[in-house]
């Protein structure tokens, strides 16, 4: 109990100094308050811009770390009237029709949409290695595309349900056609905006729920999606589908349509383009960084033990976050680096300058106090102990000015526009933890040192010199 109270009390005595002192140390300390506000600001401008760039490299290649596995028939076995056939042996324990659906759609005579049976090898291949390895965040992808009517409408009349809606920036374009399954927004940190994202349950609608990004959702004039909101394609079919959600897009993305992966292979088997069916099939697997090698080897021996001979089976994505080229978009650019180092080194002049104020005001106050001292020593304390009180005066001085400073920059990182900076965050986090501790550690320092030279100065003086004084 003893030590305790031998570091408290020197503690409570300092702040008590300081509050008498309060104008000339606030006076002195109001330069530290404002370097230390810019550096912790800009050291957590730094952190929210290497969690921006992360967010846009997960946005573009998926979660770290996510596996695609890339299918598609090769080109010396396809049958004579563009069809695919797959040929290849099932795994023990595997769904045998869930490979050989192609077979049985075919030679019903029947659409995929009248009997429901999809002739997907492929995407059934990957749905059967999904529930035998129970991957939790998997989705299946195809990429199309769709002309719109709403949108030809719009570009011809310039109205959407009865109301004028401003020609964009950039003009129309058709939608590009994502085909997933639900857990793609979550591989993809897909930002929900309005609504709800696509479920499982929304293969089996009449009308097929779709998500739009952000851009195609401003051709429409941004409606209310509550209010059905029902869009056509320009095709013979004539598909309708009914916007169920909306999600943030980035400055260059096109317009985007998310369909239920099952739903639009359902709808577009039967179209010419037999690649909608069969080609550039891609399963998106995010793993644990830990097991990606694993991963990459299990689930590729189950695809191709699936489908067998015929198809050509590409894996990428574990070598994307190990590749320099891609760290590097981490961490800011050059010119964000040199603006940071820029400041780095203002502030360290200005909390310098500060400092210089503190130890004139700290050196003016022991010279007051001289006599005060000397009474002190005179009654028995030690010089330890003088010099311990002196020096805590500083530290408690500058510790409270670094606490200030911190606070005005984490006020300031919340009002402060973000992405008026090209700065786009999904999960904004905390204020680091780091700039904080950085910012009061500088301020505390500064003031150690500076509550050195009176310290000395305290414990030079003579008892019977400073009562005379």
């Amino acid at each position: 109990m003893r030590w305790i109270t031998a570091l408290i009390a020197p503690l409570i005595e300092a702040w008590g100094e300081v509050k008498v002192q309060r104008a000339r140390v606030v006076l002195s300390l109001i330069g530290v308050v404002a370097a230390v506000a810019a550096m912790s600001t800009v050291m957590a401008l730094g952190a929210l811009i290497v969690q921006s760039n992360r967010e846009m490299l997960e946005a573009s290649q998926g979660r770290a770390t996510t596996l695609t596995f890339s299918i598609s028939k090769s080109a010396d076995d396809e049958t004579s009237n563009g069809q695919y056939v797959s040929s290849g042996p099932l795994e023990s324990g595997m769904d045998p029709d869930s490979s050989n659906s192609n077979a049985d759609s075919s030679s019903s005579g029947w659409a995929a949409e009248d009997t429901g049976i999809i002739n997907d090898p492929v995407g059934n291949a990957m749905k059967t290695v999904a529930d035998r390895f129970k991957l939790p965040y998997w989705s299946r992808q195809a990429q199309s595309s769709l002309a719109i009517k709403d949108i030809k409408e719009l570009e011809n009349t310039g109205m959407y349900r009865g109301h004028a809606v401003p020609q964009p920036k950039y003009g129309y374009d058709q939608p590009q056609v994502q085909a997933v399954d639900p857990a793609y927004a979550t591989i993809y940190r897909l930002r929900l905006l309005e609504g709800r994202w696509l479920q499982a349950r929304d293969a089996d609608q009449r009308v097929t729920p779709v998500v739009i990004n952000r851009r195609m959702w401003e051709y429409f004039g941004q409606p209310n999606i509550a209010d059905p909101m029902i869009i056509t394609a320009d095709n013979d079919s004539g598909d309708r589908f009914r916007v169920v959600g909306v999600v943030q897009s980035h400055r260059y993305d096109m317009a985007t349509m998310y369909v239920p992966y099952d739903a639009w292979i359902l709808t577009q088997e039967d179209s010419s383009d037999n690649s909608v069916g069969f080609a550039g099939k891609e399963m998106l697997v995010w793993t644990d960084p830990e097991q990606t090698s694993q991963a990459h080897e299990d689930i590729q021996s189950a695809l191709t033990a699936i489908l067998g001979p015929g198809w050509d089976l590409t894996v990428w994505g574990d070598e994307i976050w190990d590749d320099g080229d891609a760290m590097a978009m981490l961490g800011s650019d050059d010119n964000s680096a040199g603006t940071r180092n820029i400041i780095m080194a203002i502030g360290t002049v200005v909390i310098l300058l500060g400092a210089l104020g503190l130890l004139n005001v700290a050196i003016v106050t022991v010279r007051q106090r001289i006599r005060e001292i000397g009474i002190r020593r005179a009654l028995g304390a030690s010089a330890k102990r003088i010099f311990f009180a002196v020096f805590m005066e500083s530290v408690v001085a500058t510790f409270v000015a670094g606490v200030i400073g911190v606070m005005l920059a984490i006020i300031a990182i919340r009002v402060m526009p973000l992405e008026s900076m090209n700065i786009e965050l999904q999960d904004i986090p905390a204020f680091p933890v780091s700039a904080a501790l950085a910012g009061i550690a500088i301020s505390t320092g500064i003031g150690a040192l500076c509550g050195i030279i009176p310290a000395l100065a305290a414990i030079r003086v003579r008892p019977i010199d400073a009562i005379r004084y």
